[in-house]
C-alpha cells in the first residue's frame, strides 16, 4: 500500500502533498459539543498540469479523535460531513482521509477550533493587517492581543486555502493571536435525509455564500468586525456586526432604518488597543 501523508504540522496544513492526490481541507470552527460542517475537495493531478476532480471517492472525517463520519465526493470532487467535535474548548485536528482501490491513501489534518457557543467573537479582515515586521505590525499585534483578552479572534481572507498554512505561520511570527482562518465565502450546503432510517447526508452546492450568516447562527455573540476597507465593512454590517474601521476615514456604511450596526472609528492600531471595540 502506498500512503501519502500531508506535509507539515497540524496548524500548517491546508492541502495534501506528495503523490498525485490533492486534498484541500480548510480550517474549522464549531461550538463545543456540536458539529463542524466540514467541506473538502479531492483532486488528482494525473497530467502534472490539470488538477481534475475525483468523483465518487469515499472520504473519512474525524475531529479530535472522536467519532468518524463518511461521505462520497460529488461530480466536482467536493464532499462534506457534519463531524462531531469535543465538548471541551481547544484546538484539535480535523483529520480527513481517502484510500483508493489500489491502496493509495492521502491523509490531511487541518486545525479545528472548538469554542463555547456563547463566546464573544471578533472577526478580523486578515488581508488588511500589516504583514511585515515593523512598528505598525507590532501595534496591530498588540491591539488584537488586547481584544483577545475578552474575545475569540477569527480571521477572514480572500487568499486560497492552500495559502492558509503560510498565513498561520506568518501570524504567529508577527505576534498576532491564534485563530481560525476562513474564506469570506464557502460552498453552500444543505442536509437531506434518505432511506428507511432517514440517515442525514450533506449535499454540497456549487454556489458560494458568505460564512458570516452561518457563524452567527452557531455563535450568537459574534459581534464585531475589524477592517479598513468598505467592502469588508459592508459585509460585516450586512450580518449585524458592529464595524470597527482602523485608519480610514473614507469607509462609510449605507443608511439603514431600525437599529443599524455601529460604525466605530479608530485612527490607528494604537488607538484600537487603547479604546477597544466600545462605541
Amino acid at each position: 500500500m502506498v500512503r501519502w501523508i500531508a506535509c507539515g504540522m497540524l496548524a500548517a496544513v491546508a492541502s495534501g502533498c506528495g503523490g498525485q492526490y490533492i486534498l484541500t481541507v480548510p480550517d474549522q470552527v464549531a461550538p463545543a459539543g456540536g458539529e463542524a460542517a466540514c467541506v473538502v475537495r479531492l483532486q488528482r493531478n494525473d497530467f502534472f498540469v490539470l488538477a481534475l476532480a475525483v468523483k465518487k471517492a469515499a472520504m473519512r472525517f474525524q475531529a479530535g479523535g472522536g467519532s468518524e463520519r463518511g461521505a462520497y465526493t460529488d461530480e466536482l470532487g467536493y464532499a462534506g460531513a457534519a463531524v462531531p467535535v469535543p465538548a471541551a474548548e481547544g484546538r484539535y485536528a480535523m483529520r480527513v482521509s481517502h484510500m483508493d482501490p489500489e491502496g493509495e491513501e492521502i491523509v490531511v489534518e487541518a486545525p479545528a477550533y472548538v469554542w463555547p457557543a456563547e463566546a464573544p467573537i471578533a472577526v478580523v479582515d486578515l488581508d488588511f493587517l500589516p504583514h511585515r515586521k515593523g512598528r505598525t505590525a507590532e501595534q496591530a499585534a498588540a491591539a488584537l492581543g488586547q481584544l483577545a483578552q475578552g474575545n475569540r479572534i477569527l480571521y477572514f481572507t480572500r487568499q486560497s486555502v492552500r495559502r492558509h498554512a503560510a498565513l498561520h505561520k506568518q501570524l504567529g511570527e508577527l505576534g498576532y493571536p491564534h485563530g481560525p482562518i476562513l474564506l469570506w465565502q464557502r460552498e453552500h450546503w444543505h442536509i437531506v435525509r434518505e432511506g428507511k432510517y432517514r440517515i442525514p447526508r450533506m449535499v454540497v452546492e456549487s454556489r458560494l455564500v458568505s460564512q458570516l450568516a452561518s457563524l452567527k447562527r452557531q455563535f450568537p455573540h459574534l459581534h464585531a468586525g475589524v477592517c479598513g476597507t468598505e467592502l469588508a465593512a459592508r459585509a460585516f454590517a450586512a450580518e449585524g456586526l458592529d464595524v470597527v474601521v482602523v485608519g480610514s476615514e473614507k469607509v462609510t456604511l449605507p443608511s439603514a432604518g431600525g437599529n443599524p450596526p455601529a460604525l466605530v472609528r479608530r485612527a490607528s492600531w494604537a488607538e484600537l488597543e487603547q479604546k477597544g471595540l466600545d462605541r
